[in-house]
């Protein structure tokens, strides 16, 4: 059996080099397309702010978080898409805890005026990994205080 040369040996390790650089990044993105650690739950509630002029449409809406995480998770809310007028929420991070079911936080939509549309497609992300939540807001009564 010949013995490989020392030309053949560094040429074949430079050709290795890639492939296991390549094989180790790959773990890092293995959690795209995974549902993130919080999810949203599907029904939500609303209520319409007072105000008159520009603020006669800032409505609240409350969502409710459940996390499967061992640690506290920021979630960021991208938008809230009303057949087709999407909105971004102020404020739009909240912090759910860790091991948290029914999590309650609220978001404010300004110049909100799809109050007829009562279904919102919900955009978020945890740690990079984005999801969606279709959220039913069964009313739009004025809120209790403000």
């Amino acid at each position: 059996m010949n013995k490989p040369s020392r030309r053949a040996v560094v040429r074949t390790g430079v050709w290795a080099v890639p492939v296991v650089a390549t094989a180790a990044a790959a773990p890092a993105f293995a959690g795209t397309g995974d549902t993130p650690p919080v999810t949203i739950d599907g029904i939500g509630a609303a209520c319409k702010l007072p105000g008159e002029g520009q603020h006669s449409k800032d409505y609240r809406f409350t969502l409710s978080f459940d996390s499967n995480s061992a640690n506290s998770e920021t979630v960021v809310i991208n938008s809230f898409d009303f057949k087709g007028s999407t909105y971004t929420p102020d404020p739009n991070q909240v912090v759910v805890p860790a091991k948290a079911s029914n999590f309650m936080s609220s978001f404010t939509l300004f110049g909100f005026d799809n109050s007829s549309n009562t279904s919102a497609v919900i955009t978020y992300s945890v740690n990079g990994v984005v999801g969606t939540a279709t959220v039913s807001f069964p009313s739009f009564h004025p809120c209790p205080d403000h």
